[in-house]
């Protein structure tokens, strides 16, 4: 890698939700996220990251990263918010939280230049967001999504690395995906 540390918003390492989980959570996205053309439904964890042409530089961190820590079981039962200085942004909590929190741990342990996920205030904390909505109706909003949600719960067993560029529209696709649980693979770890 270069000796300087150049971080880009057109990619980023995330947890993707298995397929057959997301039919509820695209249906409010849909109409909610002014984003939902532009990302799938995800849980960031590295944000900004590398430049695509270093891809392959960081492939081989990301598998042993990914292949020290045991898949787990996810839940997202329950919404929350975060109030930014125009809207704010109504999401769902994955839990155990600590779970989440661990992977973006060792992650941060393996890059440590791409930190900036953890420098939000209170540190890191994941989300998959749901839309963006007006301050003075979050509440009402964020209470009326919780009456109308049904849990959902899937095994996390895997991490993304996504980009976006002018060959996929701007939008956000999966360039390789890195397997939890693989130890017997024996990478060296430092």
């Amino acid at each position: 890698m270069r000796s300087t540390t150049i971080k880009t918003y057109t990619t980023a390492i995330v947890l993707i939700p298995p397929d057959e989980v997301w039919k509820p959570i695209q249906k409010l996205r849909r109409v909610h996220d002014r984003n939902f053309h532009r990302w799938m439904p995800h849980i960031t964890l590295l944000y900004p990251f590398v430049e695509r042409e270093d891809f392959p530089k960081v492939a081989p961190t990301l598998t042993a990263a990914a292949a020290s820590l045991d898949t787990f079981q996810t839940h997202l039962s329950y919404f929350d918010h975060f109030r930014h200085r125009r809207n704010c942004t109504i999401f769902l909590r994955p839990e155990p939280e600590e779970f989440v929190i661990n992977l973006h741990a060792s992650l941060l342990k393996a890059l440590p230049a791409y930190d900036d996920t953890a420098k939000h205030p209170g540190g890191f904390h994941p989300h998959l967001s749901i839309g963006q909505f007006q301050h003075r109706r979050v509440q009402d909003n964020q209470q009326q999504l919780q009456s109308e949600w049904t849990s959902i719960q899937f095994e996390v067993k895997e991490i993304s690395l996504i980009y976006r560029a002018s060959e996929t529209a701007e939008r956000f696709v999966v360039a390789e995906t890195f397997t939890l649980g693989q130890e017997d693979l024996k990478f060296p770890t430092k």
